[in-house]
């Protein structure tokens, strides 16, 4: 029995330690244009990182223009830790702000408010070459729920244990 107990102890404790990380919410770590930057030429979109993966369900990205003109043109594209929001038109010399609501991987919201300085207007830059493929990633929801499966099945185990044993004399 001291043994069966030990072992639920066992499991238990390294479910708690390991969904410890996957528990916290995402935080955002940097936004390309920087927030609070001047910039010459007008950014051909918006790039917001953070700490872990992130949804797309749900996830909005707003940049609006010196006069309020909302200048996010296209779908937003979230990959991983990655959400990135195209824009066009940025024509208007001054403040740009942008705002987002993103859904971290545990579900909770999470809303940014930056902004980015355009000081000559004109033509967007030169969009880069290239973008990585869309995926959305559930890798943290994977492996909580693999991991309370395993629980489930020890806990099963320990009781079918439990049970076959003959109760002492």
């Amino acid at each position: 029995m001291r043994r069966l107990a030990a072992l639920l102890v066992a499991s238990l404790a390294v479910l708690v330690v390991s969904t410890g990380t996957a528990a916290a919410h995402a935080k955002l770590e940097s936004m390309t244009p920087a927030d609070g930057s001047t910039q010459a030429a007008p950014p051909t979109q918006v790039v917001l990182t953070f700490n872990e993966p992130v949804g797309s369900t749900g996830a909005e990205v707003q940049v609006k223009s010196p006069k309020g003109t909302n200048v996010s043109t296209g779908e937003i594209k979230v990959i991983d830790n990655t959400v990135t929001q195209p824009v066009d038109g940025l024509v208007d010399v001054g403040r740009y702000t942008v705002d987002a609501r993103i859904v971290s991987a545990d579900g909770h919201p999470i809303t940014v408010a930056a902004s980015f300085t355009i000081t000559h207007a004109g033509h967007p830059a030169t969009p880069a070459a290239g973008s990585p493929p869309t995926k959305d990633s559930r890798s943290n929801v994977v492996v909580i729920v693999a991991m309370i499966l395993v629980m489930l099945v020890v806990v099963a185990l320990a009781v079918v244990i439990v049970r076959r044993r003959p109760a002492p004399q």
